[in-house]
């Protein structure tokens, strides 16, 4: 397991949101990457919802191009 405290970059947090979508839970995620899975439950959520928000924005202004 990663020492505690050490940060986790956003190649991870990406990695985490892309393994976790290809279908693997928090627990083999964690320990693929060495992990606690509390720790990639944050991220993959977090990551997810930065996903859903730019698709949100990039939505509204289709709609207002569209006006």
């Amino acid at each position: 397991m990663a020492a505690k405290g050490t940060r986790v970059t956003q190649r991870e947090k990406e990695k985490m949101w892309q393994l976790y979508q290809d279908g693997y839970s928090f627990v083999k995620i964690g320990k693929k990457l060495r992990r606690s899975s509390d720790t990639v439950s944050r991220y993959v959520h977090e990551y997810e919802a930065a996903v859903s928000a730019a698709g949100y924005v990039l939505n509204s202004k289709k709609i207002e191009v569209s006006k």
